[in-house]
């Protein structure tokens, strides 16, 4: 039985809408990334003993077929907000490794079969995931919680300090269906 055919329990005073699925029994997500090229994969991290190991990257894990060029991190204070970008060839791969962040991607490629699509995922350390983001999907952050968030970005091209392959938009802006704040 799926969610949608679920009925109200009699009795109640208020209808309410039930909760969709969102993982399976093991714990893996059930909601690939309705936008085309963009990848996510949920990670378990490993608990050693004095601690635990998270794998960021895996070759095997076929995410992408692109290298990695540049991994740099950005801290972002609670309640950050980067704005809204894209890159018109370089491949985005963001891993939120401390505190917690949501990833808010845009599909702004006309061509794309998924043109206009918006989609969400709340990562961080206590939920590791890596998000793998196309050239020409518009993207945003936003720390959530009360401590420091620390992001990871794997991307397959090195900035260009001379060129940078970056465009912006504020983060209410009227051109993406989404604000960001």
């Amino acid at each position: 039985m799926s969610n949608d055919d679920r009925t109200v329990p009699q009795g109640w005073m208020a209808t309410g809408t039930p909760d969709q699925q969102t993982v399976t029994p093991d714990w893996l997500a059930v909601d690939a990334p309705p936008i085309d090229g963009v990848t996510f994969k949920e990670i378990r991290p490993v608990a050693t003993s004095n601690g635990y190991l998270t794998e960021i990257f895996r070759e095997e894990w076929t995410l992408d077929q692109s290298p990695i060029g540049q991994v740099f991190q950005r801290t972002m204070y609670p309640g950050a907000v980067t704005g809204w970008h894209a890159h018109a060839a370089t491949l985005d791969r963001l891993f939120c490794c401390a505190g917690s962040v949501r990833i808010s991607l845009f599909d702004g490629r006309k061509a794309s079969p998924s043109f206009g699509t918006v989609w969400h995922k709340i990562v961080g350390a206590l939920r590791p995931a890596i998000v793998t983001i196309p050239p020409g999907v518009w993207h945003g952050v936003v720390a959530l919680g009360p401590e420091t968030a620390l992001l990871l970005n794997l991307v397959d091209k090195a900035y260009a300090y001379d060129a940078p392959d970056h465009w912006r938009l504020p983060p209410d802006t009227e051109q993406i269906p989404y604000k960001l704040v």
